[in-house]
């Protein structure tokens, strides 16, 4: 019988998937010799550890080679034969949990997945119990416990490691310079001044309009143009903080060093200078906003909190000097382009203006209280014309009244009252009296008596008498309605000759409104122009610009940016953990093995 048939004979069989079992015994290992049983608890892993370490200093492991050759084709058959039966193994327990997820989920019973055969060992079937393997215990990869011996074995380390971030931390702190931050807020409003009109402020902007005209005036505030004037006042180009003169010591001079090796080299003359200084300056400077406000602060940081709120508050004010200068150049430039236009447009005014008299004079249409003679007389002709007619038909009407008048009308008063005269009236008396009289001696006398005979006579003389009147009054009105109709006639036909002759001018008017028209809209123009000039030209030496200082820059009493005491803090984390990560990579494989 071969070594491998005893060693097999020999095991003990175990479950499939006990990996913590003991290890079967080899042909190394004694016949006598009992099982090997691993450390239950951490510390007897860690004193197996050791004794291991121990064991392995003073007696050489065998060579690799050497194991390889003492595996026959029966240790390989046999591995080959487990690793088959584990892989069944697991496969039925997978599928014997996911069975039981899906009847937890869904209570409706669903048929049981078939069950993958297990492969059949190549020398010896092994029966495979169907019972629930007890679920493996969850362990960590690595065991705190360990972890903190090994810990405990390096608190040099650690402790050195830790120092040293904090020194290192503390030098860098230490060379760090301290920067000042002060700040000035000012309200610039995107509404200018009015300096004609009603109101002091035109009306609200749309949202669009401020928010570019917001961020504009932004970019004035550090502008080239501002800062320079900035420069010139303040005289940086002589300080060592924005001239690049002044070398940082320590740690950031180290710093600096390697930052001014690596940048390409710098030239030394004024406008370098100049230009140097521009940017530094532009780094120290911060502009903020509010989203919703127009209220701008502007910070600057350097080293001397007295230079930085006398540097903020020159800012603000050569802000609003070249805000100031802004708008007045824009004035200037608009006075000066409406001057230069006026001389042209006033010659074109003239012009238009003199060809439309021209016209007019050679037409023969004369103006008077801006209108043509021919149209004043066609309205008074027309005029004239209607009134001829109404009289020539109320005289029309008197003669066929009077047509119809008789001297009884006139006795008995019928007759209108306007075409009575004094002489119809005093008639009319007479005949009343003589009929009167008559009438009274009709009584007292036989008709034959000449006294009643006479009365009668005068009577009928009377009757006589007016109807001469109404034939005189007649013929009187028929030599007015002739008259009057002759005038209308005369007025019709000057009224048909003034519409003939406005015809044929008709093209010639057209001509001289299209004239008057053009001299019209040039002299309104002209006229705009004026008066915006006159305007802007007096806006030249104003300041319209809405822009007021809410606060001034003070210098700020404590240095910003980061405490030196959290860096010194971040420093001895960073030293505490830059150990720990040495001692990691240092242990990494013990803490493994171990755990």
């Amino acid at each position: 019988m071969s070594d491998h048939e005893e060693r097999r004979k020999a095991g003990v069989e175990k479950p499939l998937l006990a990996f913590s079992d003991a290890r079967p015994a080899g042909r190394f290992d004694s016949e006598t010799a009992p099982p090997w049983t691993p450390p239950a608890t951490p510390d007897e892993r860690a004193a197996f550890f050791r004794q291991h370490d121990h064991a392995a200093q003073e007696t050489p492991e065998p060579a690799e080679s050497v194991l390889e050759e003492e595996l026959d084709e029966a240790d390989v058959a046999e591995l080959q034969k487990r690793v088959a039966l584990i892989e069944a193994e697991l496969e039925r327990k997978v599928q014997e949990r996911e069975r039981r997820k899906v009847t937890v989920e869904t209570p409706v019973p669903t048929p049981e997945p078939t069950r993958a055969p297990a492969p059949e060992p190549i020398e010896r079937q092994r029966p495979v119990i169907d019972r629930p393997a007890p679920e493996a215990e969850w362990k960590p990869l690595i065991d705190p416990r360990i972890a903190i011996d090994v810990l405990r074995g390096s608190h040099k380390l650690l402790l050195v490691s830790t120092l040293l971030g904090g020194v290192v931390a503390a030098l860098y702190a230490l060379s760090l310079p301290q920067m000042y931050v002060a700040s000035t807020d000012i309200l610039v409003d995107p509404r200018n001044i009015k300096t004609v009109g009603d109101e002091l402020t035109p009306g609200q902007l749309p949202t669009d309009a401020s928010l570019a005209v917001a961020e504009s005036q932004a970019r004035i505030i550090d502008s080239s143009s501002v800062l320079l004037k900035v420069i010139d006042r303040t005289e940086l180009t002589k300080d060592p903080e924005f001239n690049g003169t002044l070398v940082p010591t320590g740690i950031a001079g180290l710093f600096a060093q390697i930052k001014d090796m690596l940048s390409p080299k710098k030239a030394s003359d004024s406008q370098t200078l100049q230009t140097r200084v521009l940017y530094n300056l532009h780094k120290s400077i911060a502009i903020g906003r509010d989203a919703k406000t127009f209220i701008y602060s502007i910070s600057v940081k350097t080293r001397d909190p007295q230079k930085s709120a006398s540097l903020a508050n020159t800012i603000s004010s050569v802000f609003q000097s070249e805000l100031a200068s802004v708008q007045s150049d824009a004035a200037r430039r608009t006075s000066d382009e409406l001057s230069n236009r006026l001389a042209d447009m006033r010659a074109n005014v003239e012009q238009a203006e003199r060809a439309a008299a021209d016209f007019r004079a050679s037409r023969d249409l004369v103006n008077v209280d801006g209108k043509l003679i021919s149209d004043n007389d066609l309205t008074r002709l027309n005029d004239q014309l209607t009134n001829q007619r109404a009289e020539t038909m109320r005289l029309q009407a008197r003669v066929q009244v009077l047509n119809s008048a008789t001297s009884d009308s006139v006795v008995s008063g019928t007759l209108p009252e306007d075409l009575r005269s004094n002489t119809l009236t005093a008639l009319r008396a007479q005949y009343a009296q003589a009929r009167q009289t008559a009438s009274g001696l009709s009584t007292q006398l036989g008709p034959r008596h000449p006294a009643l005979i006479q009365a009668q006579s005068q009577a009928g003389t009377v009757l006589s008498d007016i109807d001469a009147e109404l034939r005189r009054i007649r013929s009187s009105l028929q030599v007015e309605v002739a008259r009057s109709a002759l005038q209308e006639k005369d007025l019709t036909a000057r009224l048909a000759q003034l519409k003939s002759q406005q015809a044929n001018n008709s093209g010639d008017l057209v001509k001289l409104r299209e004239l008057e028209r053009e001299a019209t809209a040039r002299r309104s123009v002209y006229e705009a122009f004026l008066l915006r000039s006159r305007e802007t030209n007096e806006q030249e030496g104003l300041n319209t610009a809405n822009v007021r200082v809410l606060s001034e820059a003070r210098p700020p009493l404590d240095p910003a940016g980061t405490s030196r005491k959290l860096i010194v803090i971040a420093g001895l984390i960073a030293g505490f953990l830059a150990g720990l990560a040495i001692t990691a990579v240092r242990n990494f494989g013990r803490l493994l093995r171990l755990s």
